[in-house]
């Protein structure tokens, strides 16, 4: 796809990493056909941006410690269909934030409570699997 991911070396490239996230995901599942997914991730990848600008500037050069970017990489997942590659990183996605929670936590208050809430829908998705498997290419 194109998007770059970032090391995990800041809170500044960690809401990057997880703006790649949710843009590869927005595109995953269009692929999928789950429009709204997409549209949940788009929503998503700006409130992202909106913290980085609004809340975050004072602490996003703060050093983070305890994420390594490779175990957060959408997988190559060859020839599977694209709704069994969307449900994969969906789940990936989940378990992206859910290890951000503990470090955001540290840093800023309620920025944690956005991790939980991105991380649970993203478990939502994965579970749902995207509709029947009428819809499943």
């Amino acid at each position: 796809m194109g998007i770059e991911f970032p090391q995990l070396t800041s809170f500044g490239t960690l809401l990057a990493f997880a703006q790649a996230l949710e843009e590869t995901a927005a595109a995953c599942s269009r692929d999928a056909g789950h429009v709204g997914a997409a549209r949940t991730h788009d929503k998503r990848r700006t409130r992202l941006e909106q913290l980085r600008r609004e809340r975050l500037n004072e602490v996003v050069l703060q050093p983070l410690n305890g994420m390594n970017r490779d175990d957060y990489l959408p997988a190559d997942q060859g020839n599977r269909t694209p709704v069994a590659r969307a449900i994969h990183l969906e789940e990936t996605i989940s378990v992206f934030y859910r290890d951000a929670i503990r470090l955001a936590a540290q840093v800023l208050g309620g920025l944690e409570r956005t991790f939980e809430r991105f991380a649970k829908e993203s478990d939502g998705l994965a579970a749902d699997g995207f509709g029947d498997e009428s819809n499943r290419r």
